[in-house]
C-alpha cells in the first residue's frame, strides 16, 4: 500500500512541470507573409507608368502594371474586310491559311496604268508629274468620265488612282486629260481601268487585341490590331493590364517603368489577407504548452487597446538555433478583420 502511494506521488510530481507549462505562455513574434505568390509578365514587353508600391493592398482584378505592344494602324480610309484573326492568334498561322490577318478596301474603286500614248504630241504634255490631278473620259461613251490622282510616273508610264467616276466600268478604255473641258490639246495619254485589289494587313507576333470588325468603316490612323512577340497563355487576348490575381497586398515591388522586361519575369510579389500570420518562436520548454487548433489572445504592438484573437496553425516539426536553444515557429492565424501589415510585432499569451 505504501508503495502505491509513492508511485502515485511521483506520477502527480511528473505532472506539475507540464501543467505549469501550459499556463501563462507568452510568445513574442511578426506578422509574416507565410505564403508568398509571383506575378509574372504574361508577354514581353515595354511597362508602362505605374503607381503601385509596397504594402498597398488591392482587390482581385485591379490593374498593376501595363506592358506595350506593337500597334498596327490603317494606312488609308477604307472598309475592312475577310476579318481573319482573333485574339491570341499566332499572325504567322493565321497569315498562312489567309495570306492576312484582315484585308482592307480603299474607297477609291479603280486604278490604271497608263502611258503617254494617244495624248497630244506637245512635249509638255509629255511630262507627267506624280500628285498632278487628271481628268478621264471614256473611250466608248464620252458621258463616263472620272477623276484621278498620278502615284507613280517613269518615262512615258505613270499610274493613277481614280478618285472618283460617273459610271465607268471595269477594263473601260479611256484618255487622260489635264483640264475638264476634255479639250484634244490637253490629253496626256490613255489607258484601262483596273480593280483596286483589297490591301492585305499583316504583322510578326501573337495578336493581343483586336480593335475592328468586320465590314467596319475606318479612318487612316485608326488602330486595328495590337501585337506582342510571345504566345499567349491561354490563347486569350488582353488590354495589357497585368491584374491583382486576388485580393492581397503587394510585398515587392521587381520591375521598373519604362524598362523592357521578358515574358515569365516576375513584376512583383504579394500575399493574400489570410497568408498573413503571426509567426513566433517557441522553445523546447514551452511546446510541452502549445497545440494546433489552440486559441490565443494577440496584442499587436500597434494596437496595444485592442487585443485580438487567434488561433494555432502549425507547429515547426524542425527547430533552428544552436543545439542547446533550439527555437521552433509556431504559426497563429489573426481574426480576419484585423488590419495587420507583414513585419508588425506582437505578443501571443496562450492560457
Amino acid at each position: 500500500m505504501k508503495n502505491m502511494m509513492i508511485s502515485a506521488l511521483l506520477a502527480l510530481m511528473l505532472l506539475m512541470p507540464v501543467c505549469a507549462a501550459a499556463e501563462g505562455i507568452s510568445l513574442d513574434g511578426q506578422i509574416e507573409a507565410v505564403m508568398t505568390r509571383t506575378i509574372a509578365a504574361p508577354h514581353t514587353g515595354i511597362v508602362g507608368d505605374f503607381a503601385v508600391r509596397v504594402g498597398d493592398e488591392l482587390a482581385a482584378g485591379e490593374t498593376l502594371f501595363t506592358l506595350s505592344a506593337t500597334k498596327i494602324y490603317a494606312d488609308f480610309d477604307g472598309r475592312i474586310t475577310g476579318l481573319f484573326a482573333q485574339p491570341g492568334d499566332n499572325a504567322a498561322s493565321v497569315q498562312d491559311r489567309y495570306s492576312a490577318l484582315c484585308y482592307m478596301e480603299r474607297e477609291e474603286r479603280y486604278t490604271a496604268q497608263c502611258s503617254t500614248s494617244g495624248g497630244d504630241n506637245d512635249n509638255e504634255n509629255k511630262m507627267i508629274h506624280v500628285g498632278e490631278i487628271v481628268y478621264l473620259k471614256s473611250t466608248a461613251n464620252d458621258d463616263r468620265k472620272g477623276v484621278a490622282r498620278i502615284t507613280w510616273v517613269e518615262d512615258r508610264s505613270y499610274n493613277l488612282d481614280v478618285l472618283s467616276e460617273k459610271d465607268m466600268r471595269l477594263g473601260e478604255q479611256f484618255k487622260v486629260f489635264r483640264e475638264d473641258d476634255y479639250d484634244s490639246e490637253d490629253c496626256i495619254g490613255s489607258g484601262k481601268l483596273k480593280r483596286i485589289n483589297p490591301t492585305p494587313v499583316t504583322a510578326e507576333g501573337y495578336v493581343r487585341a483586336v480593335h475592328i470588325e468586320e465590314g467596319q468603316e475606318v479612318a487612316r490612323g485608326d488602330l486595328l490590331f495590337e501585337i506582342v512577340p510571345d504566345a499567349l497563355e491561354g490563347m486569350r487576348g488582353s488590354d495589357g493590364s497585368v491584374m491583382m490575381p486576388d485580393s492581397g497586398v503587394v510585398l515587392s515591388v521587381l520591375c521598373e517603368s519604362g524598362a523592357e522586361i521578358a515574358k515569365d519575369a516576375p513584376m512583383a510579389t504579394w500575399c493574400a489577407r489570410a497568408d498573413m500570420q503571426l509567426v513566433c518562436e517557441a522553445d523546447e520548454e514551452d511546446l510541452a504548452g502549445v497545440f494546433v487548433g489552440q486559441e490565443v489572445v494577440v496584442t499587436l504592438d500597434a494596437m496595444r487597446e485592442a487585443p485580438v484573437k487567434g488561433v494555432v496553425v502549425k507547429i515547426a516539426s524542425a527547430g533552428e538555433g544552436e543545439r542547446s536553444s533550439v527555437g521552433y515557429d509556431v504559426t497563429i492565424a489573426l481574426d480576419e478583420d484585423t488590419p495587420l501589415r507583414v513585419g508588425m510585432n506582437a505578443t501571443a499569451e496562450f492560457e
